[in-house]
């Protein structure tokens, strides 16, 4: 299908005109001119895994097209935007591990690439909500297509894939619209965003959003139900599938495909979005692909897993902590509560990628399955890595309780209350840390 940039044009009105109804010969235009960046950005993606490469091996590059859906909504929320001026259709996104490799690699494209537009340096002055983040857009030097490329630190991608979470499960914007959207999750994000430690007040005002929205609770039964059955998703794609189809939802597992072919992915998104525009779908190309890089790439898309768990851990003992030494008992009831439900699912990540290897669990057994046979020598290494972290995870959760005891030791009359609880609660997640056997699945061909 042919078009021009008076199509674009005229399109771009259509959508601000109708308040984003598109007929479906407009739909049809819109994605041939998605379709259009498709190869410019298979190019400069090909020439920034180079450098990121060259900055870090364990880095992470993926690139998408933007979804349909969002097209339209930033052209609402923009009415006065020409759409064939959109810079972000095309991106890239680039994960390291500090920010000094995040300026390493942004020196490296302003050398390689003709840079359309300002540098947007969000790490040096982030966004209200706490957003930080290098973006940069270079333009194509065969077709002159805009791309924009993020850089961010892992700490800076969780976040943000966090704030996405959030605005899945609890039907916020504030991705798109940032802290106005909803005031309260905006300051939320912007605490845990915050490189400082957190005042005593600020740690109890976190506690108290994640208490009135079951935030923790609500997040952990997400990624126990996604969990397992994702895995098993990603260990059926080929190995040789390099682009994946993410169909995520609030209600069910999230679905995962792989393509070989890129095409035929595209197609199969396309289609998607026409039988279900309000689906929240997404197609990424992630070099060398591993369940660990997607879970941690698209884990807004995912649900099985995200590092805040294990990140508010500390603030949430803390409180627990404050609460006894003012004799605060049925604070620190609610408190512990919390923490051990993070706990239970801080164990997720113990098992996500080990060996390459799906696990289902089965009471207080782990299964791993895998589509190859699996070695003795790999069974002996898999189980001793799982003991070690078990090991760790007992250890710590022993000197929690230890500092706890010593603090109701003090606490007359309401000592005898603490113990009761502690050991109700306290016991059952020991013995669930204690009870977990490692079992591996017969292989048949």
């Amino acid at each position: 299908m042919k078009y021009s940039g008076g199509d674009i044009k005229r399109l771009g009105d259509s959508i601000v005109d109708n308040k984003g109804y598109l007929e479906d010969s407009e739909l049809e235009i819109l994605q041939e001119y998605r379709k259009s960046f498709i190869e410019p950005l298979a190019t400069t993606f090909n020439k920034l895994v180079k450098i990121k490469n060259n900055v870090s091996k364990d880095g992470i590059i993926a690139f998408r097209l933007k979804r349909i859906i969002t097209i339209i909504n930033k052209v609402l929320r923009n009415p006065q935007m020409n759409l064939n001026r959109m810079g972000d259709i095309a991106g890239i996104r680039i994960i390291l591990n500090s920010d000094d490799q995040v300026y390493h690699a942004l020196e490296s494209i302003e050398q390689e690439f003709e840079l359309s537009g300002k540098i947007r340096d969000y790490i040096k002055d982030p966004k209200p909500i706490g957003y930080k983040g290098v973006h940069v857009y270079v333009k194509d030097p065969k077709y002159g297509k805009r791309i924009e490329i993020q850089l961010r630190t892992r700490e800076y991608h969780n976040w943000s894939t966090l704030v996405e979470i959030t605005d899945l499960l609890y039907s916020t914007r504030l991705k798109e619209l940032g802290y106005e959207n909803n005031p309260e999750f905006g300051e939320f994000h912007r605490l845990i965003s915050s490189k400082d430690e957190l005042s005593e007040n600020q740690a109890n005002q976190l506690y108290n959003i994640l208490e009135k929205h079951n935030f923790i609770d609500k997040l952990s039964k997400t990624f126990r139900r996604n969990n397992a059955e994702v895995q098993k998703q990603w260990y059926a794609v080929s190995t040789r599938s390099r682009y994946f189809l993410i169909e995520s939802s609030t209600d069910d597992v999230p679905k995962l495909t792989g393509f070989v072919n890129y095409d035929q992915a595209e197609e199969a998104y396309f289609n998607s979005y026409k039988k279900n525009s309000e689906t929240l779908i997404v197609l990424t190309a992630i070099q060398k692909p591993t369940f660990e890089q997607i879970s941690v790439a698209y884990a807004n898309y995912i649900l099985s897993y995200h590092t805040f768990i294990k990140d508010i851990e500390p603030i949430i003992k803390t409180l627990a902590i404050e609460a006894l030494e003012q004799g605060k008992v049925r604070k620190f009831k609610k408190i512990f509560e919390t923490y051990e439900e993070l706990e239970a699912n801080s164990l997720i990540h113990i098992f996500i990628g080990k060996g390459g290897l799906s696990v289902l669990r089965k009471k207080n057994k782990l299964i791993f399955s895998s589509s190859n046979k699996i070695s003795s020598r790999k069974r002996k290494i898999i189980r001793k890595e799982i003991n070690n972290e078990l090991t760790t995870r007992m250890k710590n959760h022993g000197q929690f309780i230890k500092e706890i005891k010593s603090l109701i030791n003090g606490m007359h009359p309401k000592s005898i209350f603490c113990r009761i609880f502690l050991k109700r609660n306290g016991k059952r997640l020991k013995r669930r840390l204690r009870n977990i056997q490692v079992e591996f699945e017969e292989y048949s061909d």
